[in-house]
């Protein structure tokens, strides 16, 4: 399934429907080394995460993008709730953009929904969701895999 992608204003929602059971995808979005795996945009060829996964804990994210150089971000995370949601505040550039992950049951797989509040500009939040979407598809591919082994 592709993702359905809204931007009204500052605000961005992706909801993608990813066919893997909830415990499985909300482990490769709160273990590091499996986030590793999937997180950046396609054209991304090294991603490191450094996370104290817990509320009030911090993250880094930092990415080597071909022709384009590294590319950083960090944030604190406010609130994660087993299975259900994570939520925290990213630093990109000037911009404190709040992220809310939201996981639901979705027969037999996981509906993810991605809301982002506090984008300065429409085209830093298309930025940020082809990039977004291009790193889904790697979930995508790799969730599949992993429940094909």
């Amino acid at each position: 399934m592709k993702s359905e992608v809204k931007m009204s204003g500052t605000r961005l929602q992706i909801t993608r429907v990813f066919e893997a059971p909830r415990a499985m995808v909300f482990a490769y979005w709160t273990q590091v080394e499996k986030l590793q795996q999937w997180a950046g945009c396609k054209d991304a060829t090294k991603v490191e995460i450094q996370a104290d996964l817990r509320p009030g804990g911090s993250f880094t994210q930092k990415m080597q993008i071909a022709g384009q150089g590294e590319y950083t971000f960090s944030g604190t995370y406010e609130e994660i709730i087993d299975l259900r949601r994570i939520v925290y505040t990213a630093i990109m550039g000037s911009a404190a953009i709040r992220v809310t992950i939201e996981f639901f049951d979705e027969g037999e797989g996981t509906k993810v929904v991605v809301t982002q509040e506090g984008f300065p500009d429409p085209k830093l939040g298309h930025i940020v969701s082809l990039g977004m979407n291009e790193s889904f598809e790697k979930l995508d591919e790799l969730l599949a895999v992993v429940q094909n082994n």
